[in-house]
C-alpha cells in the first residue's frame, strides 16, 4: 500500500527506490513492489532479495508492500521465518503491516514452524493481527493444536478465529474437546462464530466425551 500523505510517501519512496533499483538489476523491471506478482513463479528468482528487504525495512508501507508480495506458497523456503521475525517486531499501529505479514504467514505456514506460530498466536500483545495466525494453526497436523486453539477460545482478541480454527482440527482428528468451551459462542454477536459453533456442537454430538 503506498502511503498518500507527502512525508510518509517521501519515506516510502526513499526506503524503496533501492530495492527497485536491485530488482531491475536482476532482470524484473517495476515501478511498483505489487507488480512482481504479474510475474507468477518467475518472480522465485528475486524472493531472497525480498527477504532481505523484509528483514531491513522498517518504514510501515514498505513492509506491508513486501508482506503482499511474499504471501505466495512457492516463497515459503526463504520467506516464511523472514516473516515470521517481522510479524514478532512490527508494532501493532498502524494496524496493516501486520495484519499483511499475518496474511503472508498463513498463506504458507507449515509444521517446520508451529511452535513460533503457537507462541504468536498466544501471545496477546501482538493483538488482534494474531487472527490470521490463529487460523493457521489449523492446517498443521499436530492434535496437540486442539488443546492450544481450545484455550485460545478464551482470547477475547481471536476467539472467534480460534473456534473456527478448532472446528476443523476436530473434523480432521475426531478429537472431542469441552463443549463448555463451545456454547458461549452460541450468542456471540457475529453470525459466523454462531454458526461455526453450531456445526462444531453438532459434530461433537457424533464423538465420544471429552
Amino acid at each position: 500500500m503506498r502511503p498518500t500523505n507527502d512525508p510518509a510517501r517521501e519515506r516510502y519512496r526513499a526506503a524503496v527506490s533501492p530495492l527497485l533499483a536491485e530488482l531491475a538489476a536482476a532482470g524484473f523491471r517495476v515501478h511498483q513492489l505489487p507488480e512482481l506478482r504479474r510475474h507468477g513463479t518467475r518472480a522465485q528468482a528475486v524472493v531472497p532479495i525480498l527477504v532481505r528487504a523484509l528483514e531491513n525495512a522498517r518504514e510501515p508501507a514498505l513492509v506491508e508492500d513486501l508482506a503482499r508480495v511474499l504471501a505466495v506458497p512457492w516463497a515459503r523456503e526463504f520467506a516464511l521465518r523472514a516473516l515470521l521475525a517481522a510479524f514478532r517486531r512490527t508494532p501493532n499501529s498502524p494496524p496493516p503491516p501486520k495484519a499483511a505479514l499475518a496474511a503472508a504467514i498463513e498463506v504458507m505456514a507449515d509444521d517446520s514452524v508451529e511452535s513460533e506460530l503457537v507462541e504468536l498466536a498466544c501471545t496477546r500483545a501482538h493483538g488482534n493481527a494474531r487472527e490470521l495466525l490463529v487460523l493457521s494453526l489449523s492446517k498443521l497436523s499436530s492434535p496437540r493444536l486442539v488443546d492450544v486453539l481450545a484455550n485460545l477460545c478464551a482470547d477475547p482478541g481471536v476467539g472467534g478465529h480460534a473456534l473456527a480454527a478448532l472446528a476443523r482440527l476436530v473434523a480432521r482428528h475426531r478429537t472431542p474437546v469441552e463443549r463448555a468451551v463451545v456454547k458461549p459462542f452460541l450468542r456471540d454477536g457475529r453470525a459466523w462464530v454462531r454458526r461455526d459453533a453450531k456445526e462444531l456442537l453438532a459434530l461433537l454430538e457424533t464423538l465420544p466425551p471429552a
